[in-house]
Order: C-alpha cells, then structure tokens, then sequence
C-alpha cells in the first residue's frame, strides 16, 4: 500500500477516531509521488459529483497523499438541490420553502431515487478517475469515505482490504 516506511524505517501510522489505525500512504517532501495527479484525480472527482449527480461534497482535498472526497447522499430541500455545496443565506425567500420540504413526504420520496443513483455516480467517477490514473490506484480508492461501494465497480477492489470491520 504505497510508501510505508520513512528515512529512519518507521512506519507512517495515523489515528482517526472513526476509522482506528491505519496507514499512510506519503509524506510531504517524497519526491517520488505524483503529487499534481493526486490533486487532479480530487478535482476530477469532487467537481463532476457536485456538477451532475448534484452530491453534497463539502470538501475534497490531498491528504497523506490519499485522495479525500468528503460528502453525502441525499438533498434536504430545495437548495441543496440547486447549490448541493453552498450554505444558503437566512433572509432568502427560498428558505421558508426548505423547512417546509425538510421533513415531507415529496423529499423522502425524491431521496429514495436519488440516493441510490448518486451512490452508483459516486462508485461510477472512481472508477474513472482510477482509470485515468492507473499508477495512483491505491490513493485513489485507499480512503473513500464509501469505498464499500466500489465493489463490483473497481475491478480487484474488495473493501476488506482497506478497513476492518469492528
């Protein structure tokens, strides 16, 4: 899995609250990753999620030279429709519209379609993204925040790999 040792032979390890041990995939300073490439599989993704499927990515970004997509599934109103990365503004008339669709039948009904469409778009752009870069793989799938999607999608992928179950 990528790079796991540094100069002095310790392994990169992190912890995150959610998701326990795991490790590393670069370091700021390696010279031999293709740190543009990484970025642009990032953009390549987050912007074609929010542009077309309309999900919510609330950032996207590098990190441990892993690409990092950080989003949901699912609109709770009006706006999150129009503008799915956008905070919308309180005096706004279309607000009044959003509490009154928050809760309603019409948007669980419309989240029941678009939810699973938005999860194979999410499975489908990875799945392209790692075709376009091929030799960035492994940073590309190692950290999604859905990876369990990607089965049956990303030919060799298998979740198990990447993140134990507790």
């Amino acid at each position: 899995m990528g790079s796991d040792k540094r100069d002095d032979g310790k392994v990169f390890e992190a912890h995150s609250i959610t998701k326990g041990w795991y490790r590393l995939m670069h370091v700021w300073g390696q010279e031999d990753v293709d740190w543009e490439g990484i970025n642009d599989a990032t953009a390549y993704i987050g912007h074609w999620l929010r542009k077309w499927p309309r999900v919510c990515v609330t950032d996207m970004k590098e990190k441990y030279g892993t690409v990092r997509i950080y989003c949901h599934f699912g609109w709770y109103g009006v706006y999150s429709i129009w503008r799915p990365h956008y905070a919308w503004y309180p005096k706004w008339w279309p607000m009044r519209l959003d509490f009154w669709l928050a809760d309603s039948w019409i948007l669980r009904l419309l989240n029941k379609i678009a939810v699973p469409l938005q999860q194979k778009a999410y499975a489908w752009r990875y799945k392209k993204a790692v075709e376009k870069w091929p030799h960035l793989r492994e940073e590309i799938v190692s950290m999604a925040d859905y990876g369990e999607l990607f089965e049956g999608v990303i030919p060799g992928y298998k979740h198990s790999d990447y993140w134990k179950t507790m």
